[in-house]
């Protein structure tokens, strides 16, 4: 390092220090945000996966299908049952008043002999059937009644809904088949029996795909702590560039065009040292994640196998970032410009690139436009090495395209600079 760099980098560190709460708030703000926004999203995903939900039980059937309907719904272990007053409650309208967010998000009624409705129609299918009776017999109508509350949408309601119709067709086969056995043996002079035939003819082996050896369970943390870390790293730039555009406005860059040194110097200067910083910024949310945020219920972030590929995308992120910066400092006019532009910029690739939204929940188009952000390589990378256990080279073409990134914008400042040179 030759003596000009050095001492521009000592400089630029001293302007940092100067600044002792804006470097205080780069680090503060992410750490709540990284653990503000893990809780949110690891409660949200509990609510169709893990908490309990509160479910108001009305069975007004004292037979067999009322019982089986109950004993399935428990087996679930997803219900918190509410039973008090249920007694009183004759028909879903009066349930419906009890199904609210702060009470019950969902109701079941199980109407008044259901038992023998449904004993009857089996009955009468069996006598019909026996008889080469082509025309389907009368049957009575048995509704379940499902209320649910209307803030319950999306995903919650699909899930729900998914089953406790896998829940209802199950007892239902299981009734109706031993119903038909029982109709049968009342006419027929051979015994027949189906205790032996079990409805479940295979088993379904889930199971997310990840490398070989590992032990990563994708989780809340998983996601939520390298989304973030990144979405702080990038907002680097609303510092860098109005760091950039001080030093312009306020007459030191100026007496530093009499220092014989090279722009290119200069901004490497700012770069090397908003780097250190954002590197410094990963690893304290890494530390967060790890240590801190099972203090609050959370599990601990796992980092994978390869610790030298997660140093590797945070540092490409965070050369891209501060290229970003350095190229915004150069071509805004004004701080409040940069500011703005900065801040916006990045709340869009945040948004564009998965770190709110989850790229596959995103249309077929708005898949493709996420792929141009910056943002996206950086998830995709992350994604590779906390979700998948994936190695080096699963990551290299994300990290070099954030590094080319990065590349790209440094050049467009040098190029901003010479065509602006005159203005100075």
């Amino acid at each position: 390092m030759n003596n000009r760099l050095k001492y521009l980098l000592y400089k630029d560190f001293i302007m940092l220090g100067r600044d002792f709460a804006g470097i205080i708030l780069m680090f503060i703000m992410p750490i709540a945000l990284v653990i503000l926004m893990a809780n949110l999203q690891d409660s949200t995903l509990n609510a169709v996966k893990g908490t309990k939900i509160q479910l108001l039980l009305v069975n007004k059937d004292k037979g067999e299908l009322g019982e089986a309907i109950v004993k399935e719904i428990v087996s679930t272990g997803l219900f918190q049952i509410e039973t008090d007053g249920v007694e009183s409650i004759n028909s879903p309208a009066e349930m419906e008043k009890r199904i609210s967010p702060a009470e019950n998000l969902l109701g079941i009624f199980i109407p008044e002999n259901s038992t023998e409705m449904i004993r009857g129609n089996v009955q009468r299918f069996v006598v019909s059937a026996f008889n080469g009776v082509q025309k389907e017999p009368f049957r009575d109508e048995i509704k379940l009644s499902i209320i649910l509350d209307p803030q319950a949408k999306g995903s919650f309601y699909t899930v729900l809904m998914s089953t406790l119709r896998e829940r209802a067709q199950k007892v239902q086969f299981e009734y109706i088949l031993k119903e038909i056995t029982n109709q049968v043996n009342t006419i027929s002079p051979v015994v027949v029996s189906t205790g032996n035939f079990s409805g479940e003819q295979f088993t379904i082996d889930a199971r997310f795909a990840t490398r070989t050896g590992s032990n990563i369970v994708p989780n809340s943390v998983q996601h939520n702590v390298p989304a973030w870390s990144l979405f702080a790293i990038f907002f680097i730039v609303v510092s860098l560039s109005g760091n950039i555009i001080k030093e312009r406005e306020g007459g030191s860059f100026t007496r530093l065009l009499t220092m014989p040194c090279t722009y290119a110097e200069y901004l490497m200067s700012k770069g090397i040292t908003y780097l250190s910083v954002a590197l410094i910024q990963f690893g304290v949310m890494l530390l967060i994640g790890v240590y801190v945020l099972p203090l609050t219920g959370l599990p601990s972030l796992e980092l994978g196998q390869s610790l030298f590929s997660l140093f590797f995308v945070g540092f490409a992120s965070a050369v891209a970032a501060i290229g970003y910066g350095i190229a915004i400092g150069n071509v805004a006019s004004t701080s409040q410009q940069a500011s703005v532009f900065g801040a916006v910029s990045v709340v869009i690739m945040a948004a564009v690139g998965g770190v709110w939204i989850p790229q596959f929940l995103m249309s077929p188009h708005m898949q493709i436009i996420s792929m141009l952000s910056p943002m996206n390589w950086g998830m995709s990378g992350f994604y590779s090495l906390f979700l998948r256990d994936e190695g080096f080279l699963a990551i290299l073409p994300e990290g070099l395209a954030l590094i080319a990134f990065g590349f790209a914008c440094f050049m467009i400042a040098l190029y901003s600079r010479r065509q602006i040179r005159s203005n100075f």
